[in-house]
């Protein structure tokens, strides 16, 4: 199966950094391009409501806070790709607010990906049954494959 258009969740935890070089290897392999993709959680806004110096009811303050939140996910997906992928595969960044897994499934429908390649934390027992898996809740949803590495 030739893929054309790998999509890649990093959230900079070593399993999705194993991800990203995985993807790299089926890039080259298949001459494929690249999408990293780094989702906020919109509950990251929510907690700054609880930071001090930061007001639940400035909404001025919580839009510059996920502004600065965005920039610098950027900036470090970028790096990490700079440091990852070499300058023979074609790559793009980026970085959405939103529901985890849903905003995976989103993005790789409107970008026209044909595979996504995550790592997961492999949570087992009582913390997987509480947590679940965000991988898990991918593959449920995605229409395209879902290659998860461990």
């Amino acid at each position: 199966m030739h893929f054309q258009h790998l999509l890649v969740p990093v959230d900079f935890s070593e399993p999705s950094l194993r991800a990203l070089r995985l993807a790299v290897k089926l890039a080259r392999h298949g001459r494929a391009r690249l999408t990293l993709l780094h989702v906020i959680p919109p509950q990251v806004t929510a907690i700054a409501a609880d930071v001090p110096g930061w007001s639940a009811f400035d909404p001025e303050l919580l839009v510059r806070y996920q502004q600065e939140l965005e920039t610098t996910s950027k900036y470090d997906l970028s790096k990490r790709g700079k440091e990852e992928i070499p300058e023979d595969v074609a790559w793009s960044a980026e970085v959405v607010t939103g529901i985890v897994d849903a905003s995976i499934v989103e993005v790789a429908r409107e970008r026209g990906c044909d595979l996504v390649v995550m790592g997961t934390v492999g949570r087992t027992g009582l913390p997987h049954l509480l947590l679940g898996s965000v991988a898990e809740r991918v593959m449920a949803r995605a229409t395209v494959p879902v290659l998860v590495t461990h």
